[in-house]
């Protein structure tokens, strides 16, 4: 009897003891996976536009002011795209988040974006290849919409890499879409115009930053063009590519933002 109850002992022991490691092993499965920041949607231009009060009235002609131009055109067409999904997104950090079953979770809450109120609800679910399908639904009662898919993603479970697709409120069709990677100090994001709704239909915005160097690329489809800004956020030196400024010629400025040749 004796010998019995110890060997009943060790193996309810052993029993405690495999499903404490399987409960451990997959604890990481029971968390929420990282929501993309708004990084993943926002082209950072900030630094270039903050020392542009450097630029006397006499250098609106300057390699760097229309640099800034071009990029304010880019800037306009994100906007356009972008800025309800990224209120949305922001938004979404400080909502509350629900399991809803296994490796599901949902976030329901409400915000204001471009002078609308938005009901939103947001689900995720890994699946086995631990891939993050992310679904963001809206209600607008004032445009009469009710738990419409607005856009879509994917993801890592850590938000380092991604993709974004949006979608037109009304009809349900492809308005844009985004690949993005993030790291802690490096952003690359490109943008696909995917509906002619603003007269943008097969435009692109890439977008990149090292940690110093911030470059946007803006392909125009209407005019067949393609320009090219960067500039070094320690210094404050960059140079402008564009076939419909000085004939395309690569053409810089220096830490004061003058025009200066081109070292290479």
């Amino acid at each position: 009897m004796k010998h019995r109850n110890s060997y009943l002992s060790c193996l309810l022991l052993s029993v405690t003891l495999f499903l404490y490691s399987c409960n451990t092993s997959n604890s990481g499965n029971d968390a929420p996976p990282e929501l993309p920041s708004i990084e993943t949607m926002t082209v950072d231009m900030s630094e270039m536009e903050s020392v542009s009060n450097k630029v006397p009235a006499k250098m609106a002609e300057s390699n760097f002011n229309t640099a800034l131009l071009a990029v304010g055109v880019a800037k306009i067409i994100l906007e356009a795209n972008l800025a309800i999904p990224k209120a949305l997104v922001s938004a979404a950090q400080n909502a509350t988040v629900e399991s809803t079953g296994d490796a599901e979770w949902e976030w329901n809450y409400v915000t204001a974006a471009n002078g609308q109120n938005f009901g939103v609800r947001l689900t995720a679910s890994v699946d086995n290849s631990d891939k993050v399908n992310w679904n963001f639904y809206v209600t607008n009662s004032s445009l009469g919409i009710e738990e419409v898919l607005f856009f879509t993603g994917t993801s890592d479970r850590e938000g380092k890499s991604g993709t974004w697709t949006y979608f037109d409120l009304s009809t349900q069709n492809e308005v844009s879409t985004i690949e993005w990677e993030r790291t802690e100090n490096e952003v690359s994001i490109r943008l696909d115009v995917e509906s002619d709704r603003n007269d943008n239909l097969g435009d692109y915005i890439t977008y990149d930053f090292d940690g110093t160097l911030k470059s946007v690329t803006f392909f125009d489809a209407s005019e067949n063009t393609t320009s090219i800004i960067s500039f070094n956020t320690e210094t404050n030196t960059g140079f402008i590519i564009s076939p419909n400024y000085n004939e395309g010629a690569k053409s810089c400025w220096d830490e004061n933002l003058n025009n200066v040749m081109c070292t290479s």
